[in-house]
């Protein structure tokens, strides 16, 4: 069943390198570890998987309460945690994986807030995980939105990470730092029906991608720099280049529309 399991390809090889078996419904979801070596992947069955990319083992299986819309490890190579978005909530987990000393790092970055003697109102709710399983699990954080999520992605640097809830206003976009446990909204009025966020991998810019339309965002200049033209019928997914000047969409229509963002607000290239 090719929806229960996902395949890692060569360019130069017409067969699959890898095939990652176990899961038991949809696969939502996948992301790597910023050194290649582990992958994490979500699923309808409500579990969270962890491979050894090389090998295609499964290391752990994380159980959780429903199924799972949206994974990102985050990018930073000096910080072990994914954030697992799971119904109404984003849980910050621990996997557990690699480096000891690095774990214990990650562990002690998140223990190490303090809370502020005034409480600050948030647009989520932030909790420590205490319940013993989940710390086994673990999960360290847990972040409660009250509304379905649809994405979580993380920003360069590890601490702060976007996530996408279903909802038509301002408050469907939000950005939170993780060391901080603060949260914020970006907007102050709704552009659309966001379908996915990322940041740039480089410079302070913000990607939002609604149905039709990417507006990209200078987050310290709070404005908008950039309206590209999709062409398609809802957005699906959305990635940029590694040197920030290429981003790439993929749609409901079956169409991939590759922008320069150097040239055009229009895709230089259209695959079907």
């Amino acid at each position: 069943m090719p929806f229960l399991r996902f395949l890692c390809y060569s360019p130069h090889l017409p067969v699959p390198l890898q095939v990652y078996r176990g899961h038991t419904s949809l696969v939502r979801c996948i992301s790597l570890s910023p050194t290649g070596q582990w992958l994490a992947s979500g699923s309808d069955d409500g579990t969270v998987k962890l491979w050894e990319v090389s090998t295609a083992r499964c290391v752990r299986t994380l159980p959780l309460a429903a199924a799972v819309k949206s994974i990102a490890w985050n990018p930073n190579p000096s910080i072990c945690l994914v954030a697992v978005a799971v119904e109404h909530t984003v849980l910050l987990v621990n996997p557990g994986l690699g480096d000891k000393l690095l774990c214990g790092a990650t562990d002690q970055l998140l223990e190490g807030h303090v809370a502020p003697e005034e409480g600050r109102l948030q647009p989520v709710t932030w909790e420590e995980a205490t319940e013993e399983e989940e710390r086994r699990l673990g999960v360290r954080l847990r972040l409660s939105f009250g509304k379905p999520l649809k994405q979580v992605a993380w920003h360069g640097k590890g601490d702060y990470f976007a996530t996408v809830v279903s909802d038509n206003s301002h408050l469907q976009v939000l950005i939170h730092q993780a060391s901080k446990r603060w949260s914020q909204v970006p907007f102050r009025r709704s552009t659309g029906q966001v379908q996915r966020v990322l940041f740039h991998p480089l410079r302070p810019f913000f990607f939002v991608a609604t149905q039709r339309f990417v507006r990209i965002y200078h987050l310290l200049k709070q404005e908008l720099t950039k309206k590209l033209l999709t062409n398609c019928k809802w957005v699906s997914s959305m990635a940029v280049h590694p040197g920030g000047d290429n981003l790439i969409c993929g749609s409901y229509d079956s169409r991939l529309v590759w922008f320069d963002l150097d040239l055009s607000t229009k895709p230089y290239r259209v695959l079907r």
